[in-house]
């Protein structure tokens, strides 16, 4: 698979809809430590672009920037949980899967 962390705010030059996983360590961290080349919603777009319905995200990161793009997550409509990786870490694993159809909102 494409490293993700070659990303740089353009598109994948991939057919939309061809993974089923896309697993990043560290890609959050790399976004915002360099220039703010892109926004985690940006990479989160493009991510959604990537993945087949039913698709899946691993991402492991820092907690805080899990915790953000957990949040970002409830706007594209994927069910989502974060996981501690040990107790006392600053790391977190946030496992997301892409809905089939979108759900409607309340």
């Amino acid at each position: 698979m494409e490293q993700l962390s070659t990303f740089r705010c353009e598109p994948f030059p991939t057919y939309p809809r061809t993974y089923d996983m896309v697993h990043a360590q560290g890609l959050l961290s790399v976004e915002t430590d360099q220039q703010r080349r892109c926004t985690i919603l940006d990479l989160f777009t493009e991510i959604d672009r990537l993945l087949r319905p039913e698709g899946w995200v691993i991402i492991h990161d820092k907690a805080s920037l899990i915790e953000s793009a957990r949040a970002l997550t409830t706007g594209l409509k994927w069910d989502a949980r974060v996981v501690e990786i040990e107790s006392n870490s600053d790391e977190k694993l946030l496992i997301c899967q892409k809905p089939f159809f979108k759900k409607q909102a309340n």
